[in-house]
């Protein structure tokens, strides 16, 4: 008798590595700085900022400095979904291959790895864009970096497209 579904699954006993480590505190800290960079520079920025940029990294969009705060509140809903998605159970999570007994607790490792990977990345990223649309405004240039957002693009594409190969893998 199969043990996938039911209480000695093999995915029970995988730790999840947003739990500890890097994978918590990084994505953490980058929340809290997300908040503190507005929170700290808000009385200094002019009422109407930059909040939309084009492609070449120049701002074409402005509103009020109130939207600064978007931003920072959407890598919190990210941080704890990515977080509840870990905790959820296994049975939510598509495999791009056949779950059986023997390859059971790889998948369901790779896959959490991809989630925390992805949950660093996005947070980084977030708070990043927070910090440059501040220091952008303070300046008065408005033009963004496209080195480091095409950057964490890139780097969240990969991790994906690492998962895959390693999920093949572990077949």
């Amino acid at each position: 008798m199969s043990l996938l579904n039911t209480d000695k699954d093999p995915r029970h006993a995988i730790v999840n590595p947003m739990s500890e480590g890097m994978y918590r505190i990084i994505p953490l800290a980058a929340v809290i700085l997300g908040f503190a960079v507005v929170a700290f520079n808000y009385g200094a920025l002019p009422e109407t900022v930059p909040i939309h940029y084009n492609g070449k990294g120049e701002a074409d969009g402005f509103g009020s400095k109130l939207f600064l705060w978007i931003l920072p509140v959407i890598n919190l809903v990210i941080f704890y979904m990515l977080e509840l998605t870990t905790k959820s159970s296994f049975k939510w999570f598509n495999y791009p291959v056949a779950i059986t007994e023997e390859n059971a607790a790889a998948q369901h490792r790779i896959a959490l790895q991809l989630v925390a990977v992805m949950r660093l990345i996005i947070t980084l990223m977030l708070s990043w864009l927070t910090y440059e649309i501040v220091a952008t405004t303070q300046k008065g240039s408005g033009t963004l970096n496209r080195w480091i957002l095409g950057g964490s693009m890139v780097a969240l594409f990969g991790a994906i497209i690492y998962y895959m190969m390693e999920a093949n893998k572990a077949k």
